[in-house]
């Protein structure tokens, strides 16, 4: 299993009347796919650049999950069947991935991750910064 992340971005009328409702469908499609969903937040509405699909505002919601990669065309010929999805786009998540292998490459858990950069950044030079013109010269 990899790592995903979708970000869909839904009509704003069943957003604003049915949440939990589509946060059900998109969960269902993923799960009915043979995805693990791991975390989803609510983005909010957001009035968008262009119009799509008619649409002048829609509602973002973000979905982190585990799925086999063959699973994916399927998933996604789901959510394209969706009336309530103006777009959507899957991605694999490849920096989670590196930072949880360098977390077992470490040793550490997947929580103690950002003790490994904490680590990396105290072995980095400090720089001094000097101005490059003072009050008066120039």
């Amino acid at each position: 299993m990899r790592l995903y992340e979708g970000l869909f971005l839904i009509d704003n009328m069943p957003a604003s009347t049915d949440w939990d409702g589509v946060v059900k469908n998109i969960h269902a499609i993923l799960q009915k796919n043979g995805a693990e969903v791991l975390k989803s937040e609510k983005w909010g509405e957001k009035k968008l650049a262009y119009k799509i699909k008619g649409h002048k505002r829609g509602t973002y919601f973000l979905v982190h999950f585990n799925a086999e990669n063959t699973s994916i065309p399927t998933m996604k010929r789901d959510f394209q069947l969706s009336d309530f999805l103006i777009r959507f786009l899957i991605l694999r998540d490849t920096v989670i991935e590196e930072l949880s292998a360098v977390a077992t490459d470490e040793g550490l858990g997947e929580k103690e991750t950002g003790k490994v950069f904490a680590a990396e950044e105290e072995l980095l030079p400090e720089e001094k910064s000097e101005p490059l013109l003072t009050a008066g010269e120039g």
